[in-house]
């Protein structure tokens, strides 16, 4: 499942051509909302920072990060096998990289890397337009399979 390489940080621009993304039920609709752009055939989707996401440091809280991984990973594997499907993450393992403050815009992309008959294997980025901020990868149980 090769995909096109997702944009470079600079490439991006958070504007009116990022539409609110669909599934934002719960947890995501409290922290979102979220954004998404197919950009040279990637789907980006994007959480604009304000101060409600952010812990007593000043910094982007590491739970707000960490939740927009798992969504922006478990979009990106509806992306690719369809939204009809239904998957639920069984592991998420994440690498924190740099710290994000208020204003800045999050960007993530994710996409699979491997599946099975029962379970998918996928990954995720999450960036600014100056840094990576989190590398994220895990598995996801599909839903009604044994």
């Amino acid at each position: 499942m090769v995909k096109a390489p997702a944009s470079t940080n600079a490439e991006l621009h958070f504007d009116s051509s990022f539409t609110q993304c669909e599934k934002q039920q719960g947890f995501s609709q409290h922290i979102g909302p979220f954004f998404e752009k197919n950009v040279n055939g990637v789907m980006h989707r994007a959480l604009e920072i304000k101060a409600h996401h952010l812990n007593p440091e000043g910094v982007v809280h590491g739970g707000v990060t960490l939740s927009f991984a798992d969504y922006i990973i478990y979009r990106g594997i509806g992306d690719e096998i369809g939204h009809d499907i239904r998957f639920a993450t069984i592991n998420l393992n994440s690498n924190l990289i740099a710290a994000a403050k208020e204003g800045d815009v999050l960007f993530g992309t994710g996409n699979i890397v491997r599946k099975t008959k029962s379970v998918i294997f996928a990954e995720g980025r999450i960036f600014t337009t100056k840094h990576t901020i989190l590398q994220a990868s895990g598995v996801w149980k599909i839903l009604g399979v044994n």
